[in-house]
């Protein structure tokens, strides 16, 4: 029978343990208590030098305080860069992490990058105190709510970064930016867009990817209601005429607006994770175009008028039929991506697109034999062709594609591997499984000494 002392022992330690669980649980809960920043320190020559000279920087010293404040009364972990403002070798101002002040006479922050803090709840309007602000960046963190209105005074912001967050609304009164440039609002929980943004003229960058424009994010697409689509559209988004780079990605898009055709500065732009089935004709003004993103549509057409086009991806559509052989007329291509469709056939004229560094067909329904052409595209660097119905002999021509690094014929009805294969120096991954090869492996294989993978 056991000694009582030791029964009582392992309550004892037990009753212990437990009283350690709920301690911390509510450390975990509560948070320590992290003291405010005091702005009186702004003036009295602690946080900013020289301040009789330097009003402007008071001013916007004070203003940072209270940011900070606001903030660390909330829960911010340990490692947030806003505990280090104001303590050690970071007391002065202008050695805050994260903050950039100008060097003209009149010094100000001009910069402000709070990106990856943790920081939660909403954004504060004391950040539209910082007048001279050119620069804010918030992303990465959980930041809630409308995006106040207050921003609206920071009239001299070049770029303004609000992604990777989980804000709700965009003010109107943000069209008073008009000097902004790049405009980040992605990975949020926007569910409108006002009519004034298009007030903002000088915009060369804007993404509004990841945000199902139609309202609830967290639904699946088939249950959003109907009539809450009226912002899948966009249109106006055709009045951003100076707009270089636009990202409408991962959204519940069911049609590209035509309007979008007159962005003709546009250089990339991204419609991919979308819902949408048909490429308007007016797309064919985008003559600056070069990177056309168009991947998990419902697409069932290639565009091929747009010949600037250097990267072109429409890989996991609904394409159906034998590639068309105008998109040859693409000579500018150096990554084009079909993969993921049913196309049945490939023509000769693609090596017409001898700029092609990477050609990606695999998953599809490629019918016949591998083309001896596409030994013409010497620029290719990766070539898959993967997982198609494609039958016969490897052909030789493609022992020219002297520039491979990549090769992937897998998946397919291949039956033999041609000796010139071995020219492919540069090969470091040659994948032909699941085929039906036939005979022996030639012994010039042996000559590719940068092959890193074999699969056979």
């Amino acid at each position: 029978m056991p000694k009582p002392v030791t029964r009582y022992a392992i309550i004892t330690t037990a009753g212990l343990l437990t009283a350690l669980l709920v301690a911390l649980a509510a450390g975990a809960q509560d948070g320590p208590t992290i003291p405010d920043l005091d702005p009186a320190d702004c003036s009295n020559g602690t946080f900013v030098s020289e301040p009789v000279t330097n009003l402007g920087l008071v001013a916007d010293c004070r203003a940072l305080v209270s940011i900070r404040n606001h903030w660390t009364r909330r829960t911010v972990p340990t490692n947030s860069r806003l505990l280090t403002w104001g303590t050690g070798d970071t007391v002065s101002l202008t050695a805050w992490d994260g903050v950039f002040t100008s060097n003209r006479l009149r010094a100000a922050v001009e910069e402000l990058d709070l990106s990856y803090n943790w920081l939660t709840g909403p954004i504060p309007a004391e950040l539209g105190q910082l007048i001279d602000l050119k620069e804010l960046n918030l992303s990465y963190n959980e930041l809630t709510g409308p995006i106040p209105a207050e921003l609206a005074h920071l009239t001299n912001m070049n770029k303004l970064n609000l992604s990777y967050n989980r804000l709700t609304e965009i003010p109107a009164e943000l069209a008073y930016l008009t000097n902004l440039n790049e405009l980040n609002l992605s990975s949020n929980r926007l569910t409108g867009i006002p009519t004034e943004l298009t007030q903002l003229t000088n915009l060369t960058r804007l993404d509004l990817s990841r945000n199902s424009f139609v309202g609830w994010p967290d639904l699946p697409v088939t249950e959003i209601p109907t009539e809450a689509t009226q912002l899948t559209k966009l249109t106006e988004l055709g009045q951003l005429t100076k707009l270089t780079w636009l990202d409408l990605s991962h959204n519940s898009l069911t049609e590209i607006p035509t309007e979008l055709g007159q962005l003709t500065n546009l250089i990339r732009l991204d419609l991919s994770h979308n819902r949408l089935t048909g490429i308007p004709t007016e797309l064919a003004q985008l003559t600056k175009l070069t990177d056309l993103n168009l991947t998990y549509n419902e697409l069932t057409e290639i565009p091929t008028e747009l010949t600037k086009l250097t990267d072109l991806n429409l890989s996991h559509n609904e394409l159906t039929g034998p590639i068309p052989t105008e998109l040859a007329q693409l000579t500018k291509l150096t990554d084009l991506n079909l993969s993921d469709n049913e196309l049945t056939g490939i023509p000769a004229e693609l090596a017409q697109l001898t700029n092609l560094n990477k050609l990606y067909l695999s998953d599809n329904e490629l019918t016949g034999p591998i083309p001896a052409e596409l030994g013409q595209l010497t620029n290719l660097e990766t070539l898959d062709l993967s997982y198609n119905d494609l039958i016969g002999p490897i052909p030789a021509e493609l022992g020219r594609l002297t520039n491979l690094n990549k090769l992937y014929l897998s998946g397919n009805q291949l039956t033999g591997i041609p000796a010139e294969l071995g020219q492919l120096t540069n090969l470091e991954t040659l994948d032909l499984k699941y085929n039906d090869l036939i005979g022996p492996i030639p012994a010039e294989l042996g000559q590719l000494t940068n092959l890193e993978t074999l699969d056979l």
